[in-house]
């Protein structure tokens, strides 16, 4: 049995997660604003990312995102919905993740910089111009109890 693949965008695999972070600024059509949490991008395309954290987040909210990360030394501001959660244990979850960019310059930067990440990222695993998760920074995420209020 065959899966259609739904994406519209090349999708990157990260060997080295980037590492990110991210706050709720809107849910079920209303503004909030909450601390921010790291998360590690596992991988990401001009569409979206998929995530891991250890936050239980609720699907049902139509929770508005914003994540932060670092590409090329220049910091990236994205909004996004989830799409998609996945229990990995009992402390970590994964979310499918579809960005919703309105500004087109925006999006052209982020392909840019993605096609620029996917060429570099064959000759190395790992560039300093980007905010790749160190070991400290997972055991950190993977470790942390979070209280976004």
């Amino acid at each position: 049995m065959s899966h259609l693949n739904k994406r519209s965008s090349f999708r990157m695999h990260l060997q080295i997660p980037l590492s990110a972070r991210f706050k709720i600024i809107g849910f079920r059509n209303q503004a909030a604003d909450t601390k921010q949490s790291k998360i590690m991008i596992k991988d990401i395309s001009a569409g979206g990312i998929r995530i891991h954290t250890p936050l239980n987040l609720p699907v049902d909210l139509n929770l508005l995102l914003e994540f932060t990360f670092l590409l090329f030394h220049e910091e990236m501001k994205i909004l996004g919905v989830i799409k998609r959660k996945m229990t990995l244990n009992t402390s970590l979850y994964e979310y499918g993740i579809a960005f919703s960019i309105a500004d087109p310059l925006m999006e052209q930067q982020l392909i840019r910089h993605l096609i620029q990440l996917s060429t570099r990222l064959k000759q190395t695993n790992l560039l300093a111009s980007c905010s790749f998760c160190s070991e400290e920074d997972m055991a950190d995420i993977l470790s942390a109890n979070y209280d976004l209020t």
